[in-house]
């Protein structure tokens, strides 16, 4: 009887293991991204690999951060490629990494930092924007920052910077680069105001996501780390700085 519920209790978790998943990534080259219409980017290629070795073939969506989130807060079975991981995030959210460290920028149109603080700004009052739902605006609000504008997608965020409609960005350094090229502008015409808290990007897989899926993947990624295949995928996306202590320990 013993042996009998070992071998049942292996069957479902592998059954549980190989559940479907919905998984989304954003608009956020490199990270993820729509690349001639297919998924691509750090996040999407590493996902790829893990499918691999899991022997699973789940679709990768490109989809807006507010419908993903939603989904994942609604829904079991839904994993989100890259989120940065919170204390808030983790009563809703099951999460796999590090993936890779971030911090809260604020970005501001070339010169403008030096003018702020030969008239003694109040950053605080300044008007600015963020990509809607993500942590770029619920960190600065939390600090009592003025984020009046939240936009669908960074290039938006970065077109509305570059024409004045206002005066901070908080995004990603990982992010700005491309979206200010995708707005027709160089990186170059901004500049970093400041910079919030360093965070840490995750996999963040719904409430409900069965415990071996969670498990299988979070193993997956680990063999990743030690065997170099992880920071092979790393190197061709993301600078060094930003590359997680555990995967930088392994070589």
């Amino acid at each position: 009887m013993i042996r009998l519920v070992c071998v049942l209790s292996w069957l479902l978790a592998g059954v549980a293991a190989a559940a479907p998943l919905k998984i989304y990534g954003m608009d956020s080259a490199p990270v993820s991204f729509l690349n001639h219409g297919q998924a691509d980017g750090f996040v999407v290629e590493l996902a790829a690999a893990i499918q691999q070795r899991l022997g699973q073939r789940d679709p990768i969506e490109i989809v807006p951060w507010a419908r993903a989130n939603t989904v994942a807060l609604t829904e079991p079975g839904v994993l989100l490629l890259s989120i940065v991981r919170t204390r808030e995030r983790e009563q809703t959210m099951h999460f796999v990494g590090p993936l890779f460290n971030t911090w809260v920028t604020a970005f501001a149109l070339k010169g403008k930092a030096a003018e702020w603080q030969r008239d003694h700004t109040d950053l605080h009052k300044l008007r600015a924007g963020a990509r809607r739902g993500s942590v770029f605006v619920s960190l600065p609000v939390a600090q009592g920052y003025n984020v009046v504008d939240q936009t669908n997608t960074s290039v938006t965020a970065a077109k509305m910077l570059m024409n004045q409609r206002f005066d901070l960005w908080f995004d990603g350094e990982e992010l700005y680069d491309d979206a200010l090229r995708r707005a027709g502008y160089q990186p170059s015409d901004v500049e970093v105001a400041f910079r919030l808290d360093p965070m840490q990007v995750y996999f963040a897989f719904s409430n409900g996501t069965p415990a071996a899926t969670v498990q299988a993947w979070d193993n997956a990624l680990g063999e990743m780390k030690r065997d170099g295949s992880f920071l092979k995928i790393y190197r061709k996306w993301l600078p060094a700085h930003q590359l997680p202590a555990d995967a930088a320990q392994s070589h």
